[in-house]
């Protein structure tokens, strides 16, 4: 479904048209829902907004902050401590409670694999490694990410939703679309100054979502832990010995 058609589905399922329901008013709605039913998403599928961001390391320079762009979650935070080095993993801290003093720091740490970490605070990580150097692009984040708002009137209306704008931006799946107009009915509708009854499909809005969020929970169905007991002889007495 492309933005045109999400637009003329509202319409539908509201009983309204472009004039009584403007799409410029209708796209806040559908802004705040689709971030809304992203976030649920990524609690099925993990990876499925998953995007690279870099940044630069600049010299003496511990904080950096997390794109504004972010959904939930941080995956990944890479790091090159110079130009020529390749990106090795920052592990991740919990909960810092070490010594924030430059001194101490790169005394305990070091710009090598498994030698250098990071924590976050206030929507920033903290870098604990070794001394930083300026390095361009030094900094990796792999990240979720909210998927492209839909333009649904106008110029790039036409261009399904699903697709991918950029190698750095998602699209919002498909199996959504009609769910996402669904729940803009449903707000529109108990917003009026006489709230209009939801019909019995709006009512079954919850049961339906959690169908598809449990249908798009694995990608791969190869990809599944299959759990092996071990051999006899190293559970002792497992009712078996004679």
């Amino acid at each position: 479904m492309n933005g045109a058609e999400l637009n003329s589905l509202i319409n539908f399922k509201c009983g309204t048209n472009d004039t009584t329901f403007t799409p410029a008013n209708k796209l806040p709605l559908v802004k705040t829902f689709k971030d809304e039913i992203s976030s649920l998403i990524t609690e099925k599928n993990p990876m499925i907004f998953a995007v690279p961001a870099t940044d630069s390391l600049v010299a003496d320079q511990r904080s950096y902050a997390i794109p504004d762009d972010r959904l939930n979650s941080l995956v990944k935070i890479e790091v090159k401590f110079s130009a020529s080095d390749s990106r090795i993993p920052l592990v991740a801290i919990k909960d810092y409670e070490g010594s924030e003093t430059e001194s101490e720091i790169v005394k305990d740490y070091a710009n090598v694999l498994g030698e250098c970490f990071y924590y976050i605070r206030r929507r920033a990580i903290q870098i604990l490694s070794g001394t930083i150097s300026a390095v361009t692009n030094g900094l990796r984040y792999w990240y979720l990410t909210y998927p492209a708002n839909p333009i649904i009137s106008g110029t790039g209306s036409t261009t399904d939703m699903s697709v991918d704008p950029s190698t750095t931006t998602h699209g919002f799946p498909r199996q959504f679309h009609e769910l996402l107009a669904r729940r803009v009915s449903i707000e529109w509708k108990g917003s009026r100054p006489k709230p209009i009854p939801l019909n019995e499909t709006e009512k079954n809005y919850q049961n339906d979502l959690e169908r598809q969020l449990n249908a798009i929970a694995r990608e791969d169905l190869n990809l599944e832990i299959v759990g092996e007991l071990p051999p006899s002889a190293d559970l002792y007495d497992d009712g078996f010995s004679l």
